[in-house]
């Protein structure tokens, strides 16, 4: 397992183990987004942790880039099975619907989106395929756990 699959596991459980206390930023420039998904084909929460883009006032965008791998990542099919899912935001839960952003609007985003992480348009090439853009767009705040 690459030493980013470790940290992947480590961010995530203590992003959400501390409530968003920890984990919503990396460093001082990348905000991060806990998303809990529905296994596309088992139904169980995963939770997956991502950067995140405040580049629309509809809600906050994900990109699935898989670290420029070939094939989309398995949260990606997750959202496309149960789009309706829960988001941690820093400290604040959201309940959110994932839609694939297409065409003239995701032609608006992605200059923004590698604007605030270069790594997007590397991914981009690397992969040999078009990086899906997935607008979250706030439903309303989650209950309190």
């Amino acid at each position: 397992m690459a030493n980013y699959a470790w940290f992947t596991k480590l961010h995530r459980f203590v992003y959400h183990r501390s409530d968003g206390r920890i984990g919503g930023r990396l460093g001082r420039d990348r905000l991060m987004v806990l998303l809990y998904t529905l296994g596309a084909r088992s139904g169980e929460v995963r939770p997956v942790p991502l950067q995140y883009y405040p580049v629309t006032h509809d809600g906050i965008v994900v990109i699935a880039s898989n670290n420029g791998q070939p094939r989309h990542p398995a949260w990606y099919h997750n959202v496309k099975a149960h789009p309706e899912i829960e988001v941690l935001v820093g400290r604040e839960r959201r309940r959110v619907l994932a839609q694939e952003v297409h065409g003239a609007a995701r032609a608006l985003l992605w200059p923004q989106i590698v604007a605030l992480n270069p790594e997007a348009s590397v991914y981009a090439r690397r992969s040999g395929r078009d990086i899906p853009v997935i607008l979250l767009r706030t439903r309303e705040p989650s209950p309190a756990p």
